[in-house]
């Protein structure tokens, strides 16, 4: 077994896309995460992407894997 070294935390981000900036705010006072940045995206709908400090997460429903 190797051990491999941990994420930085101060590196690592944990993205999500929404519709409003606003949303990101939210989205970090709900989960507990600290906002890093904003990006523009391409996408007609999400058009932010909120990048949170921290390991990536996901919202996917697991329940059925």
């Amino acid at each position: 077994m190797t051990n491999q070294p941990q994420p930085d935390e101060s590196t690592s981000e944990n993205v999500h896309s929404v519709t409003d900036p606003i949303k990101c705010k939210e989205m970090g006072q709900k989960y507990g995460w600290k906002l890093k940045d904003t990006r523009q995206t391409k996408d007609s709908i999400l058009k932010i992407d909120c990048i949170f400090y921290g390991k990536q997460t996901s919202f996917e429903d697991e329940r059925y894997d």
